[in-house]
């Protein structure tokens, strides 16, 4: 997984020449191929953890897509849930662990069979992360998060 911050994007929704703390905006590399290449990090903290401020947030968030379009994501699926939205839920940033509600399509055998909703998708987002297989190749475009679906496996739902 790749992910750029890219706030230099024309039109771009997170578009920007300085961030709040009037720290030039610039184009960076966040994540390389899962590896954290930097962070963000305003004036206030910069001093606090005696280090060069890079930015208080994010700009348009560009996370890398891959080949496949959705339909063929869904396609090499025998069995899950195409999340189409969340209903609420909350997460503990201190531990990672989540519960957030879903909506979205069940899938059998490559096909979208029925809605579902009211399910809870929970567990901790540094593993789920670990789940993560492929990306799509259609990266959102109205947000300033430009990411792509995303193929998890062996995620776990309640209410199916």
């Amino acid at each position: 997984m790749t992910v750029i911050d890219d706030p230099l994007i024309v039109g771009g929704q997170g578009s920007r020449l300085y961030d709040g703390d009037g720290i030039a905006a610039k184009k960076r590399v966040i994540i390389d191929k899962g590896v954290l290449k930097s962070y963000y990090i305003d004036y206030y903290y910069s001093r606090k953890l005696g280090m060069e401020p890079t930015s208080g947030g994010s700009s348009n968030v560009i996370i890398e897509p891959g080949e496949k379009t959705l339909e063929q994501l869904i396609a090499q699926s025998k069995k899950g849930i195409l999340v189409t939205g969340f209903i609420g839920g909350n997460s503990n940033t201190a531990t990672g662990d989540f519960s957030y509600g879903i909506i979205g399509q069940l899938i059998e055998n490559g096909k979208l069979v029925k809605p579902v909703n009211e399910m809870n998708l929970s567990g901790n987002l540094t593993e789920i992360w670990e789940h993560l297989v492929e990306m799509g190749n259609d990266p959102y475009p109205n947000s300033a998060w430009l990411r792509p679906s995303m193929f998890f496996r062996d995620i776990f739902f309640s209410g199916v």
